[in-house]
């Protein structure tokens, strides 16, 4: 009662000090009923006021006093004048009375306990309805963020009541910022639809009146489904080639083998759709694991991961099939000169007017139709005889220069087939689903007589080398939202690889090496025995399976938790052996069970710290394994560098499926490695890794971006092949012996190394021209068991210096012109594999001498340059787009040597070098409906 007459008095005070100096008023009307749109940002309140009258006409009364000093951020679209002056006061300390006769009068609020709300939602393509996963929201006038699920869902609990500024950001689309009523005690929900755009720069985040750089995006690079297609210079745009241009992630040519910051090719896993896909393998621009057309983007995870992403020693590859296009049913065709591609997108009218999405795209090879010579030049030069090898082959001396009338015959055959669907069960439950299918095979037969022979006459050498593989995998996944709280989610998976690798060689007297016709001949009586002639017959299958359940619960609007449990089964099988190394078997299968739990506690509003933990209980050791990381995110600004973001993180890494390589000992190698992949068993511990990585990013202008990173590795315990013990238990003898079944730690030894660098990335703009220029420095070291005195030497795949740089310039409005260069420094280990691998084991040695196998850090690779340069004409005519691309790759014609090669002279041993593809032109059309 004594409130009610307080708050009477002050009203009719304040009523009859309406025409004084210390107080301002309006007087107005609006209607009954109608709605008023009024944005205001970081607006003085007596100002906002002004503007709140002038727009409904309202009577209102307040004391200056009360307004002095205070600011207005508020949305309200479409809302009554009563609602739009809770929205103006939001946040400011005040409150209103009305009178009988319909004045409003500003008093200061009672205070009285807050009430809170939930607040949940999606965030979607505006164009197209498609959910956009790990999209950043942020909260700003609560001092907090998040970031969006897999399906484009996120929650905030305990939300304090009242009107809220809400910002979302995401790669490649426009930032949303807009204003939300949450009412207390009640579950407010919404969908968030941003608008695409065509960005090459980082998104950034509205913090008050000044830009903020997203450091939730530092630890990860990310490439979006326009910018796979805009990195190629060659014909097919190859998923390697793409993530080889982020920064710290290089790429080995040909087979373009992907090291994820000094990291070994099996230190990292590819995941399409959350499947692991073993061996994506591809030659160069030539094969590429993925349709890129199929894809929507690709992200690589790097040093201080997050403990969702798993277990794995070095980081993690995602690609993500492109489930949604446009509103309309769409048909995307293109032509290369080595591949033919395909992809329809369909939407799909669910009950209660949700829409679902399906996609289907397949590619095949041209080979059969049009031999791109590239890819013969690249399988000419990389199947080029060694004659040291083929001297222990056929066993008699080999001289290059007396190879004559050499015949190559490759063949390249690849297809894939890729599936996805969305189901939109509510606007808050979706189920997806999608599958992959690829098969690829590279062969190559070479005919060549040997003229010097010491023998008479002179002999014909016939090698085959066929490799074969093939991937499958699949899942389903469901999210949905639980209240306003909690998100979960469900998924079941499962993946299939099976490759095979066989390598023949035989030597045989030809009557005339001078008759093509009788060497020809010769040849083809002989291929009839090369399936049996002495050679290498190598297979690997490995099966995974699981399941998987999630929940990411907000405990308030700055803490959020993420918590699942996972079951995997993975069955692995193969058999391997060659000259040098007796054939050997194993087959194993395991279960693991592990789970992970991971924080995001704001810290206020620039500042987050991300704790997580990985547990992982492996049956067949009877242990639990523990991987505890940490991460610590903050964003600010300053005079001297502008906005900026800092990322520092660390951790234990573990890794319980393990890949291994058998290097190649044939004369000719088409494939230089065969790959395997084994579960941990009990008499081998899995290896582990200790990580420590910072990153900066730099805004110094609105066009401008400059990322800094740096890591450091230290890796105690890592899991080799051992050479040594698998020579010494063999010797070179005929005929071979069938496979033996042999124990893990049989063939397999720990070891230790370390590997750290840093790099350097700046991208921007100044029209016509933009790009990207980056440096990257890279050290790895390692311990080979029973070799080089077992010391530390540097890793055979690690190339201490690269340097990028790609630019695009608009020459006019469709058309542009692009130019990719890149250069590497410092790789050591430049003799072929098998020299290191059996050579310099062998019983037997040879001398070497002027060259030390035994140095593998004393031979330097030559470095390795090349400029690719083109024209590409993009135009669209309503529904129809058409994009044309020339080519011409390797520019200047740079013979890069891959490794080097030895072989007897009268001199001595003498080098000669393998070498890659030159100059040559590639043209490509892609048509879309």
């Amino acid at each position: 009662m004594n409130t009610c007459l307080k708050y009477g008095l002050m009203v009719w005070l304040l009523a009859c000090l309406g025409g004084t100096g210390g107080c301002g008023h309006a007087y107005a009307q609006t209607a009954p009923g109608e709605g008023h749109t009024l944005v205001l940002r970081g607006v003085p309140l007596s100002q906002a006021l002004e503007q709140l009258v002038r727009l409904t006409q309202v009577d209102l009364v307040y004391s200056s006093d009360l307004v002095a000093g205070k600011h207005v951020y508020c949305a309200g679209r479409a809302v009554s004048a009563e609602a739009l002056l809770r929205c103006v006061l939001a946040g400011s300390g005040l409150d209103y009375v009305r009178s009988s006769a319909g004045t409003y009068v500003l008093i200061e609020a009672l205070h009285q306990p807050s009430r809170f709300g939930d607040l949940a939602g999606r965030v979607v393509d505006g164009s197209n309805g498609a959910p956009l996963p790990h999209a950043h929201v942020l909260l700003a006038d609560a001092r907090t963020g998040t970031a969006s699920n897999e399906a484009g869902l996120f929650s905030f609990s305990s939300v304090l009541s009242g009107m809220h500024r809400l910002v979302v950001t995401y790669v490649g689309y426009e930032t949303a910022v807009d204003s939300v009523w949450v009412e207390g005690g009640a579950q407010q929900r919404l969908q968030i639809a941003l608008r695409p755009r065509a960005v090459p720069l980082e998104p950034v985040v509205i913090d008050g009146l000044a830009q903020r750089l997203p450091s939730g995006l530092l630890g990860a690079g990310t490439i979006t489904r326009r910018q796979l297609s805009a990195f190629q210079a060659g014909g097919t745009p190859d998923v390697a080639r793409g993530a080889a241009r982020l920064p710290g992630v290089a790429q080995q040519q040909p087979l373009a083998d992907l090291h994820i910051q000094g990291g070994a090719t099996g230190e990292h896993l590819v995941l399409l759709d959350g499947v692991p896909v073993r061996s994506p393998v591809s030659l160069g621009r030539h094969l590429s694991a993925f349709s890129p057309i199929a894809l929507d983007r690709l992200t690589v995870h790097k040093a201080g991961f997050g403990a969702e992403h798993g277990s794995h020693l070095s980081g993690v590859v995602e690609v993500e099939q492109a489930v949604t296009g446009p509103a309309y049913p769409s048909l995307l065709v293109s032509a290369d000169p080595v591949s033919l591609n395909g992809k329809l997108q369909s939407r799909l009218a669910l009950p209660g007017g949700q829409q679902g999405a399906l996609m289907l795209a397949a590619r095949s090879s041209l080979w059969d139709v049009y031999r791109d010579p590239g890819v013969e030049d690249l399988l000419r030069h990389w199947n080029a005889v060694d004659p040291l090898l083929a001297a222990l082959w056929i066993r008699e001396d080999v001289n290059a220069a007396s190879l004559g009338q050499r015949l190559h015959r490759p063949d390249v055959a690849f297809s894939d087939v890729h599936a996805a669907l969305r189901l939109p069960l509510t606007p808050f439950r979706t189920l997806y689903a999608s599958a992959y299918r690829a098969r690829n095979r590279i062969s190559s037969e070479l005919t060549a007589v040997n003229a010097d022979a010491p023998s008479d006459p002179d002999r014909l050498i016939l090698t085959r080398d066929d490799y074969d593989w093939t991937n499958w995998a699949a899942q389903v996944r469901y999210h949905w939202l639980i209240g306003a709280r909690s998100i979960a989610s469900v998924r079941a998976q499962g993946s299939w690889h099976a490759s095979r690798y066989v390598y023949h060689s035989l030597h045989a007297p030809v009557a005339d090496a001078t008759s093509p016709a009788l060497v020809e001949q010769r040849a083809q009586a002989l291929r009839a025995d090369l399936d049996a002639a002495p050679g290498s017959d190598e297979l690997n299958r490995i099966a995974e399976v699981s399941v998987k359940a999630g929940l990411n619960h907000s405990l308030s609007p700055r803490h959020h938790v993420e918590a699942a449990l996972a079951a995997t089964r993975v069955e692995s099988r193969f058999r391997v052996g060659n000259q040098f190394v007796a054939p050997f078997a194993d087959e194993a299968a395991a279960w693991d069970l592990s789970g992970h739990v991971k924080g995001e506690l704001a810290l206020g509003l620039r500042t987050t710290l991300e704790p997580g933990l990985r547990l992982t209980y492996l049956p067949a050791r009877r242990t639990v394994y523990a991987e505890p990381r940490l991460a610590l995110r903050h964003d600010g600004s300053s005079s001297l560098v502008g906005p900026y973001a800092l990322r520092l993180a660390g951790g234990l890494y573990r890794q319980f499926v393990n890949q291994f390589e058998l290097s190649s000992s044939g004369s000719t190698s088409v494939v230089p490695s065969v790959l395997f992949w084994l579960p941990v068993e009990r008499s081998l511990a899995p290896p582990r890794a200790y990580h420590l990585a910072a990153e900066v990013l730099l805004l110094p202008g609105k066009a401008w971006t400059l990322r800094l990173e740096g890591y450091y590795k230290a890796q105690p315990r890592l899991l080799t092949l051992d050479y040594a013990a698998l020579l010494a238990e063999y010797p070179s003898t005929r005929p071979r012996p069938p496979p033996v079944t042999l124990e893990q730690a049989d063939f397999i030894s720990a070891t230790r190394g370390r590997s750290y660098g840093g790099g350097v990335r700046l991208e921007g703009a100044l029209r016509p021209l933009s790009g990207t220029l980056s440096y990257g420095f890279s050290q790895a070291l390692l311990r080979f068991p029973g070799r080089f005195d077992e010391r530390l030497v540097p890793a055979p795949w690690n190339r201490p210096h690269r340097l990028l740089l790609d630019a695009r310039i608009a020459l006019a409005t469709h058309l542009s012109a692009d130019l990719a260069w890149q250069g590497a420094w410092g790789q050591r280990w430049a003799f072929r594999r098998a020299y290191y691998d059996y050579l310099a084991l062998r019983a037997d040695p040879v001398s070497f001498v002027p060259f030390d196998l035994h140095q593998p850090a004393d031979q330097v690779r030559a470095p390795y340059t090349r400029l690719d340069a083109g024209l590409a004409y993009e135009r669209s005519w309503g529904r129809a787009s058409v994009q044309l691309r020339a080519f011409v790759v390797n520019v200047l014609d740079r013979r890069n040597v891959f490794d080097w090669s030895l072989e007897q002279t009268d001199a001595g041993l003498s080098r000669m070098a393998r070498t890659l593809p030159g100059r040559h032109p590639v043209f490509a059309v892609r048509l879309g409906y």
